[in-house]
């Protein structure tokens, strides 16, 4: 359980990862830049929150 919740934040960070590229590359484009940020902050939203899940499970 540990390792898959491990696997899931790595995807975000992923997810993340991806998104800065492409704000970087339609930087013109606003319609893609504001879509690729609001999917940043979640990617980033929810790479805490799992975490913070997986810090919780672990204590248990």
């Amino acid at each position: 359980m540990n390792r898959a919740l491990r696997l899931v934040e790595i995807l975000w960070l992923g997810v993340a990862a991806v998104s800065a590229v492409e704000i970087y590359m339609a930087w013109g484009n606003w319609t893609r830049t504001i879509q690729f940020t609001l999917f940043l902050g979640a990617a980033i939203f929810m790479y805490f929150l799992r975490r913070r899940s997986r810090l919780r499970a672990m204590n248990k």
